[in-house]
């Protein structure tokens, strides 16, 4: 029974053995951990050129515009929190003069 080529791959990338009937693959190599770091880092470097890195006017305008966001929303919620508190305040003093 033959392993599709991604089933290949997937196997190697774990370090298992391939074999078909009792008999390892033809041309299976061995586990070796330092040959499998060096391809994960060439592969890493590889992925690495295809990033599309931002450039710094975007990088400054999205910080500028995070940091906007997030007090925005500090004053929004202290706000909120502010006026529930008086409100919870006011309905336990109601609740202390009627009861």
């Amino acid at each position: 029974m033959r392993m599709s080529r991604a089933q290949e791959e997937s196997s190697m990338s774990t370090g298992e053995e391939i074999q078909d009937h009792g008999q390892p693959s033809p041309g299976k190599k061995k586990f070796n951990p330092i040959e499998d770091l060096r391809r994960f880092y060439h592969e890493v470097k590889l992925e690495m050129k295809k990033v599309s890195w931002p450039t710094r006017t975007e990088v400054v305008n999205t910080t500028i515009i995070v940091i906007i966001a997030v007090f925005f929303f500090a004053f929004y919620l202290f706000g909120t929190d502010l006026a529930f508190s008086y409100l919870i305040e006011g309905l336990e003093w109601l609740a202390r003069k009627v009861f």
